[in-house]
């Protein structure tokens, strides 16, 4: 992973490690990963990055959510905009607490964004496409270099998720999950409609986000058909 990616709090190789260290779920933003890391941490599971606090040779299997890679888009761009570009102070930056702040680095909401958005920022937009922060880099690349020689089990983020693997890992249904979705943030919630909008009205640059994912698709293709 880029510097970038690290420098704004991402940990790759992150994920959640069974108690005796056979399995391993691995963190893939905006992919029901802070829900599975609080899931996995209330059934005894620990967080990990790979190389620490667990003897790795014993991870027999690393469990993969995939999602669909349009919606995934729409989620994760709504959440870098209103995390780097809407709230420029913060934890994350790019003002941290202790830089020095000016009238221009005020916070904006997703409206004051649709309202200045033009050609040049659609442009910037979909030049960058899935390079923009976690939130929307490929999915393939969180875990292609991860324990390559361990076998992959895949889970689809649909309705029937929650059923499928609790079933597998033999967790309890809980309720009280976090789920870190954002349907309670109006800048998120309306950054995405936007978002949505715009491919709906322009087909030729939905089509070059489905190209950007081009190597999800194909993992997609092959594993859920």
């Amino acid at each position: 992973m880029i510097e970038q990616l690290s420098n704004r709090g991402f940990g790759y190789g992150t994920g959640s490690l069974s108690p005796d260290c056979s399995k391993f779920i691995i963190n893939i933003p905006k992919n029901a990963s802070s829900y599975m890391l609080d899931w996995a941490g209330r059934h005894g599971w620990t967080s990990g990055i790979v190389g620490d606090n667990c003897s790795w040779h014993l991870v027999k299997e690393m469990i993969v959510i995939l999602r669909d890679p349009l919606d995934r888009w729409h989620s994760g761009i709504a959440q870098y905009l209103n995390t780097y570009v809407l709230s420029v102070q913060g934890p994350n930056g790019p003002i941290f607490p202790n830089d020095p702040c000016t009238e221009f680095d005020r916070a904006m909401t997703a409206n004051e964004f649709i309202a200045n958005y033009n050609q040049v920022v659609e442009r910037l937009i979909f030049d960058q496409i899935n390079r923009f922060d976690d939130h929307v880099w490929p999915q393939v690349e969180f875990f292609s270099n991860i324990l390559p020689d361990v076998p992959r089990k895949y889970f689809w983020l649909d309705n029937n998720f929650n059923e499928n693997i609790s079933a597998y890992l033999q967790f309890a249904r809980l309720n009280n999950l976090d789920k870190n979705s954002g349907i309670d943030n109006i800048n998120m919630i309306t950054l995405q409609k936007f978002f949505k909008q715009r491919l709906s009205i322009r087909p030729e640059i939905q089509a070059r986000v489905q190209k950007a994912y081009a190597q999800d698709y194909a993992l997609i293709k092959k594993i859920f058909n």
